[in-house]
């Protein structure tokens, strides 16, 4: 009885363990590799929400880790219990997964900033006029 209620604890663990590994590798890519426009001219800033998403998606994953994690009950019948360990991993995560959404809205903001100055510095093909030509005589 005790190995049917004893393994699932032990690969939940494991399991949260790795989840725990991905993020604080990764944590907060859009901290570091986000930029924003510095003035309302500035045109070199970062267009693309690449980091933005992989942020949201590992803020998604963390939580979920942390809160499977982090509800896990005690095992009264096994030889070893490690679900305070796996509740503190869950807790962890839980969060990794708020410093994650914090980046997330960061990156998706500097993103969201910088489309906005590009769009407004782009001039619409319809206001466009041609060069007056230079006539001689004119002058």
């Amino acid at each position: 009885m005790c190995r049917s209620l004893c393994r699932p604890p032990m690969k939940r663990m494991l399991s949260v363990l790795l989840l725990v590994a991905v993020p604080v590798l990764t944590s907060g890519c859009s901290f570091w590799a986000v930029r924003g426009p510095s003035s309302t001219r500035d045109r070199d800033c970062t267009e693309s929400v690449a980091a933005p998403v992989v942020d949201g998606v590992l803020a998604a994953t963390a939580l979920a880790g942390g809160v499977a994690g982090a509800s896990t009950s005690s095992c009264s019948n096994c030889f070893a219990d490690l679900s305070s360990a796996t509740r503190g991993a869950g807790a962890v995560l839980i969060g990794l997964g708020v410093l994650e959404a914090a980046a997330a809205t960061y990156g998706g903001i500097k993103v969201a900033a910088c489309r906005e100055v590009k769009a407004r510095l782009e001039i619409p093909a319809s206001q466009l006029r041609p060069a007056p030509a230079l006539t001689p005589g004119k002058i």
